[in-house]
């Protein structure tokens, strides 16, 4: 098994957003962009959608998912929610019919295969 390598060299200082902007000559606009939801996330996630949904004719479905069975896994309201807002932004923006369960899958998809969990079995 490959040895683990951790850095213990000092943090570099941090960069101020505010010094950035002034020596790229960028200004205040009033617009304020949540990097939670930032437009390159969204361009990821439309990446992802374009490149694995795939219609025969009915419901679209993503290429690589189980439809033998079906998971159930609950959800906080407030989350469904959201899910929902944002299909319904690739339907709007992007022509693309999208469910909610379905950027449920991808955003698991993406952030869980982002663990890494220690093989148990092997000691």
């Amino acid at each position: 098994m490959a040895k683990t390598i951790k850095n213990t060299g000092k943090t570099q200082k941090r960069i101020d957003v505010k010094d950035v902007a002034r020596a790229l000559g960028g200004e205040k606009t009033g617009v304020r962009i949540d990097t939670k939801q930032s437009p390159a996330s969204l361009f990821y996630l439309r990446q992802f959608i374009v490149n694995r949904l795939r219609s025969s004719g009915g419901r679209p479905t993503l290429i690589g998912t189980t439809i033998k069975e079906r998971k159930k896994i609950s959800i906080f309201e407030e989350d469904w929610d959201k899910l929902k807002s944002i299909a319904r932004y690739y339907r709007k923006e992007e022509g693309t019919n999208v469910s909610p369960g379905q950027i449920a899958s991808i955003l698991i998809h993406r952030d869980i295969s982002k663990i890494v969990v220690p093989d148990t079995q092997k000691r």
